[in-house]
């Protein structure tokens, strides 16, 4: 179950499976990076009791299903993108810029034959790759709990996103606006406003 939004005292939230794509889900797996919980617009309506239990049963029922499709070409292709501007984003993860705020990367993780992407803040560099901390609840990585150290290689990198302060704007995050093709105008234009993820702008 994924909750509403809450305060910014919430840093992480669960994230379920976005492949069977859902307003809830959607909203979920932005709320996963604190940068959304920290600058989101105070005025998102929540959903009425009645509709947000409906939501939160279908978010529950999609749990089986691997949370990023990367077999669709969509999805394919905002990784191809995210990868392609990496460097560019390295490079200002490298400054820190104080306008530059919760800079994040979703990883691929396995464990066995398990795939699951997972949203990593903080990270930093180490000698052979990267390390950070796991900031969503992963659904499939057993071992895998919130919070948890995890290590990776840069091409374990599909997707970058972080918050500009003055701007309030959202960069990057290709593969969550891959996702929104699939999602309800409104629901698009909500998290445009809550969330200054603007996906015409990051084409």
């Amino acid at each position: 179950m994924c909750p509403t939004l809450q305060p910014p005292k919430m840093t992480f939230a669960r994230m379920p499976n976005l492949v069977q794509t859902t307003s809830l889900a959607l909203i979920c797996s932005l709320t996963a990076l604190s940068m959304g919980l920290a600058h989101a617009e105070p005025a998102v309506a929540t959903k009425p009791a009645a509709v947000q239990k409906k939501a939160d049963k279908k978010a529950d029922e999609a749990q089986e299903v691997v949370e990023l499709n990367d077999q669709d070409p969509t999805v394919k292709a905002a990784i191809k993108k995210a990868q392609g501007s990496l460097d560019e984003f390295l490079k200002i993860h490298a400054t820190n810029d104080p306008n530059i705020d919760v800079e994040s990367v979703r990883v691929r993780l396995t464990e066995g034959k398990v795939t699951e992407y997972v949203w990593v803040h903080p990270f930093e560099k180490t000698a052979d790759g990267y390390k950070g901390k796991a900031n969503s609840v992963p659904s499939r990585l057993k071992k895998l709990p919130i919070g948890g150290q995890v290590s990776f290689k840069r091409e374990d990198i599909v997707d970058w996103t972080y918050y500009e302060i003055k701007a309030r704007r959202m960069h990057g995050n290709f593969t969550t606006c891959a996702q929104l093709t699939k999602a309800p105008a409104a629901e698009v234009e909500a998290l445009k406003k809550s969330y200054g993820l603007d996906c015409a702008k990051n084409r």
